[in-house]
């Protein structure tokens, strides 16, 4: 990125020319030491203060959504620019409590070469761009004359470059293009540049929130770092007003009341979806007048109970009482292929976040505050022994959500003709998930496939392990306690019988299942949430299909029971063409079908029906 020279304004004093090391050193160095003393005065907490408050979780605003975006807890260069960013006097002279060890001078170089070097960014890299503007006043003492300059105006060139070419929908518009340029026209406006940048900043901020839609898929493209791009919009919200002189909208307020909610539904008792910071490392969002503080302040009537319940805070009393208000449990965008889905506002109920914008979908599975799975979920196909390989996007197929369940049907294309469904069903009263994938030719009647194998792998969360029962393949996850009831449905009850199914843990901590069959084939894995039906007597069994009499082989429609005591629940899936078929006394014209089945009078309950891949019973 090149660096020009900035023009001279009324009131401002900045070098002319190219700036160098040499430049500087040339220039007047009493010039330099009266903007050293402007600087000084700006770099008093009062004026972050003034914008954002004085609370410590308001003092902390530069941290909110950090930790989740990283992972883990903020490095050391990060709270020390944070720190910078509320200097107080004595810390203009000496070092803050973050930055005893850190030589910002080498930083500052640093962070510019990869600026100059950079073309995509994220929006950790954004905010990181946003941290150094908004602590440039307290830099002014700690790095030398030439860096400060070319830091400034590498960050003038930053903000200039993504304003002229980001979409506007894109989450670097609002915080490189809004937030930066903002900062930069409140931290520095001794600098005529840099107070200039106010009034586009602004217009950028507004055109990002004028594309709600498009501007909150966007940001939920990376569901870790959804808390750090709200905390952009809230801080721009200040800035807005009180820099670029322009009101906060009605249309500014549903998209960031859009995003309020998705953070809400991210949330859950140890953390925020997908990302594997703990509670401990997000302290900043959760700090009195933090970032969840200050959002349920907000929006009192809907999501303070929410996140009070997402985290456990609350006592929860039954579904009609406690979900009056409260947003739904099925949260999904089709732009940013995430899904989001629990039972209820409530920390005990299980929960599971499924982000499928990659090749390999990204699942994480919670039985109450555990996190059974956190990670890819990994497939390998072979046909015939060879090889086959995902040749395309994952593409929704259906979705449905009621009082019963909330469904999610999706598929990807592989080589040789295959197409990859993959099914996830939570039966939210009966706290049970069915994740189950089915792999078929994508021209029906094809028969030239032969033998396919199926090996899917789980990555179990932290602490927890795979327990198999003795004498049957079913088995638990537990972390010292059960936590979940795992049943291969394609697999034969007992350890001793044959079988074209196995599951196990392997060496690298996942839970595979392999599968074998021919043609096309089901792979659906049950899980049981459910504490009080662990004890209980259990089994399974594959059901026969038919067709006018005859029996329909697997590779064309698989149907499984499975019981736990009293309870028991039916699960079908047509491989092939669209036919009438029979399976445990119900006659079947679907893809799909789920249902609690009552063995007292041979009835099913209906849980959800998908039919031609795209609509539900109740469409």
């Amino acid at each position: 990125m090149s660096t020009e020279s900035f023009s001279t304004g009324a009131g401002s004093v900045e070098p002319t020319g190219a700036v160098s090391k040499q430049a500087t050193d040339d220039w007047c160095s009493e010039s330099w030491g009266q903007l050293t003393k402007r600087l000084s005065r700006l770099a008093h907490p009062k004026h972050a203060q003034k914008m954002f408050g004085g609370e410590p979780g308001k003092q902390a605003i530069y941290l909110w959504g950090v930790a989740a975006a990283q992972g883990g807890k903020c490095d050391r260069l990060i709270l020390a620019l944070s720190a910078l960013t509320r200097a107080t006097e004595n810390s203009i002279e000496g070092e803050c409590e973050f930055s005893d060890k850190i030589d910002f001078d080498r930083e500052a170089a640093s962070f510019i070469d990869s600026i100059d070097s950079r073309q995509v960014f994220t929006p950790l890299d954004c905010h990181f761009a946003i941290l150094w503007a908004s602590a440039l006043p307290a830099l002014a003492s700690r790095i030398e004359a030439h860096r400060w300059w070319r830091l400034t105006s590498t960050l003038q060139h930053l903000h200039e470059s993504v304003l002229q070419c980001s979409k506007a929908y894109r989450f670097d518009h609002l915080m490189l293009a809004g937030e930066l340029g903002l900062t930069l026209a409140w931290r520095v406006p001794c600098v005529a540049a840099c107070k200039r940048l106010a009034g586009n900043a602004g217009e950028s901020v507004r055109m990002w929130c004028d594309r709600e839609q498009e501007s909150v898929s966007e940001a939920l493209g990376n569901a870790a770092s959804v808390r750090l791009v709200l905390a952009s919009l809230l801080r721009c919200r200040k800035l807005l007003e009180k820099v670029a002189k322009r009101k906060f909208r009605k249309s500014d307020r549903r998209t960031q009341a859009a995003l309020a909610k998705w953070t809400a539904a991210l949330t859950h008792p140890v953390g925020t979806a997908l990302s594997s910071a703990s509670e401990e490392a997000m302290s900043a969002d959760e700090q009195e007048c933090g970032l969840i503080d200050t959002l349920q302040s907000e929006y009192s009537d809907t999501l303070n109970a929410a996140f009070a319940a997402a985290r456990g805070e609350t006592p929860v009393g039954g579904r009609l009482a406690w979900e009056v208000g409260l947003p739904e449990t099925w949260h999904h965008d089709h732009d940013a292929k995430l899904a989001i889905g629990f039972a209820d506002w409530d920390v005990r109920q299980g929960r599971f976040h499924l982000d499928y914008s990659g090749e390999v979908p990204e699942l994480e599975l919670f039985a109450g505050r555990r996190r059974l799975f956190s990670g890819r979920v990994q497939v390998r196909l072979e046909v015939d022994g060879v090889e086959r390989q995902p040749c395309g996007e994952w593409a929704e197929v259906c979705e449905h959500s009621d009082d019963d369940v909330h469904y999610l049907e999706i598929e990807q294309p592989w080589s040789g003709g295959l197409v990859l469904q993959r099914q996830l069903m939570l039966v939210r009263d009966d706290r049970c998930v069915l994740l189950a994938d089915s792999v078929i030719p994508d021209q029906p009647g094809d028969e030239a496939i032969s033998t396919v194998e199926y090996w899917c792998n789980f990555p179990l969360g932290e602490s927890i392990k795979w327990s198999p029962e003795a004498e049957t393949r079913e088995g638990f996850l537990v972390d010292g306690k059960r936590r979940a009831l795992v049943v291969p449905l394609a697999a034969g009850e007992w350890s001793t019988g044959a079988t074209d199914s196995t599951l196990g843990e392997t060496s690298d901590r996942h839970l595979q299942l392999f599968v074998r069959g021919r043609k096309s084939l089901y792979a659906p894995i049950w899980f049981d949430l459910q504490k009080r039906r662990f004890t209980r007597p259990r089994t399974w069994r594959q059901l026969t299909v038919g067709d006018q009499l005859k029996l329909v082989p697997r590779h064309e429609a698989a149907a499984y029971r499975v019981q736990a005591g009293s309870e028991q629940w039916m699960v079908y899936r047509s491989l092939g063409g669209r036919r009438c078929r029979t399976a445990l006394g119900k006659h079947l014209m679907a893809d799909f079908y789920g249902s609690r089945f009552y063995a007292g009078d041979g009835s099913h309950e209906e849980l959800v029906t998908v039919d031609d891949k795209c609509s539900t019973d109740d469409d």
